[in-house]
């Protein structure tokens, strides 16, 4: 084969990408594919959203402890196929008819006024944060490789803000495809006790809202987002924990991304 032309993306290799089970080989092909092919990228936000939506159906059911009484069976009963079956049929004809499961009830629902990107920075951050093996796509190790690759693609200086003083290590990081197909950069961090938060960063349209720095808070399910523009970029720094922890976080990473201390 030559490296030069690699072979095309696949569907099974997009739902791979999705599922975080593509082979570190591949993973640099289907970023350029997906920036090159924005209805393959569309499909793929498609795949992500409903992902999220079906992670957000189960957890009620996966967080209850197992009752007591089938914890002390013996023998499993045996499965009704009819059964699943029309759960199954159930949960897909009324999620994609009316795409309530995207809106968990417990949790508030996203403004209508939240900007895109902020939605995107939701679902990167629950499709990849669970991820053990493939959470990002090149590690902190080649620091300065993720953040040349990551600003050369979004057509602007980025950085990686360090927060070790903050109790949280760089991960590394990963290219994403927007709404339109348009790349996005995202950045993982973890704390051995707390867990992982990402920093999401998008390139905005000249009439998306090129405003001064507006601070917002957002919360879906377990999961809050601060989130801010700062000139052309949109940042959202997504995690599983209290606002007030979030907001020290989330300080810490405006101070480092100011546009004075972007400047080449």
């Amino acid at each position: 084969m030559n490296p030069d032309h690699p072979a095309p993306v696949t569907d099974a290799e997009l739902h791979a990408w999705v599922d975080g089970q593509l082979p570190p080989e591949r993973a640099p092909v289907v970023s350029d594919w997906l920036l090159q092919h924005p209805e393959d990228a569309a499909r793929v936000q498609a795949w992500q959203a409903q992902r999220l939506g079906l992670q957000w159906l189960q957890r009620g059911v996966l967080d209850e402890p197992v009752p007591l009484a089938l914890a002390r069976a013996t023998r499993p009963r045996r499965s009704r196929p009819w059964l699943q079956g029309l759960v199954a049929s159930l949960m897909l004809g009324l999620g994609f008819a009316g795409g309530w499961w995207l809106r968990p009830a417990a949790a508030p629902l996203a403004s209508a006024s939240e900007p895109g990107f902020v939605q995107e920075a939701r679902v990167a951050h629950a499709v990849y944060v669970p991820e053990k093996r493939h959470a990002v796509e090149v590690g902190a190790q080649e620091q300065a490789h993720l953040v040349q690759w990551l600003s050369r693609r979004l057509g602007t200086p980025l950085k990686a803000p360090l927060l070790e003083d903050q109790g949280f290590g760089l991960m590394g990081g990963r290219l994403l495809p927007g709404q339109a197909g348009e790349p996005r950069a995202l950045f993982m961090y973890e704390n051995p006790a707390a867990g992982r938060i990402t920093l999401h960063v998008s390139v905005l349209s000249g009439d998306a809202a090129p405003a001064p720095a507006a601070f917002r808070f957002a919360r879906v399910g377990q999961t809050e987002t601060f989130y801010w523009i700062e000139g052309s970029l949109g940042y959202a720094l997504s995690g599983d924990l209290p606002r007030e922890r979030l907001a020290q976080l989330a300080d810490a990473v405006h101070r480092q991304l100011r546009p004075e201390t972007l400047a080449p």
